[in-house]
């Protein structure tokens, strides 16, 4: 066995282990898809290497679709190549198929403050603060014995315990039951963080319904029918243009997608809409997002661009 095989198989044991753990502990939770998508942004420097995460940041995972920013245009062109790879390495390490496709987009992702100058509430030494009795005990673990792992159920009791400490917490802090699903939200909201979330997504989903619809619309049209701001609708229209532009080949931009894409690229309605028009943003828009365009049978676009 070389030195690096030595090396390797701890690794992969861990890897393994954390394929198994991982499920469990989402479904213990019952927090699913949502917990599973903060994992992969909170991993991906694990998941594809430090080389490509110092380049290419995850922004959001969408319906399956991971939509990924890069330092470089180079880069997306790059990945694109890797796109089985990468997805393959996503979905083994979280145990479950989550991405199917990978897309990439130049809205950055957010950047997460953590100056914590504003006097927050330290929740970790007030949960510390809080008791549960013996019998609450032993009903979480009652409820854990179908786990075989002794490390995993003693993970796992940490973690519910910890959990019920928090919901007692928070209904001390006179929190309410979420006027959806019944999750403790703050006593000012009338949703839990994941309920908004969801509302979110879906007004999201409804402006490239619209958007998709009507191509040429502008956002003083959309925010007559559902409430929104103008970066949102920049950054749908963004995703939607990319989309599109995955689907259209280098040497036939008289389709459907191409068509699409121009009314929502020059907000251009259809009877303004002309070949000419359609070729001329088609050209244009290849410089302006290159790597969104599929690479079809490995043939590379814009070769004299620069890089």
């Amino acid at each position: 066995m070389t030195g690096s095989d030595t090396v390797s198989a701890p690794r992969k044991g861990k890897l393994e282990k954390m394929n198994i753990i991982l499920p469990q502990i989402v479904s213990s939770m019952s927090i699913g898809k949502e917990f599973s998508s903060h994992m992969v942004m909170f991993y991906w420097p694990k998941i594809v290497g430090k080389h490509i995460s110092d380049n290419v940041s995850p922004v959001k995972l969408e319906f399956k679709k991971l939509f990924l920013y890069t330092s470089h245009p180079v880069w997306a062109t790059q990945l694109s190549y890797m796109k089985e790879e990468i997805k393959n390495k996503i979905n083994s390490f979280m145990g479950e198929y989550l991405v199917e496709d990978l897309v990439f987009t130049n809205i950055k992702p957010e950047k997460i403050d953590f100056d914590d100058t504003d006097n927050e509430v330290n929740l970790g030494l007030e949960i510390k603060k809080i008791n549960i009795s013996d019998e609450e005990v032993r009903e979480i673990s009652h409820n854990l014995d179908e786990v075989q792992d002794d490390d995993l159920r003693k993970l796992l009791l940490k973690v519910k315990t910890n959990d019920e400490k928090l919901k007692k917490y928070r209904k001390n802090a006179n929190w309410h039951p979420c006027s959806k699903c019944n999750t403790l939200c703050p006593p000012e909201d009338q949703l839990c963080d994941s309920c908004k979330r969801n509302a979110n997504i879906d007004r999201l989903k409804s402006i490239r319904r619209y958007l998709m619809d009507v191509p040429w619309a502008r956002f003083c049209d959309i925010v007559k029918t559902i409430p929104c701001t103008a970066e949102e609708v920049n950054e749908q229209r963004i995703i939607l243009m990319q989309i599109l532009a995955s689907k259209i080949s280098s040497t036939k931009t008289d389709c459907m997608e191409a068509t699409i894409l121009t009314m929502l690229y020059k907000s251009v309605s259809p009877d303004k809409l002309t070949p000419e028009l359609r070729q001329q943003t088609i050209d244009k828009f290849k410089y302006d997002f290159m790597d969104s365009f599929a690479a079809k049978k490995g043939k590379k676009y814009h070769n004299s661009k620069k890089v």
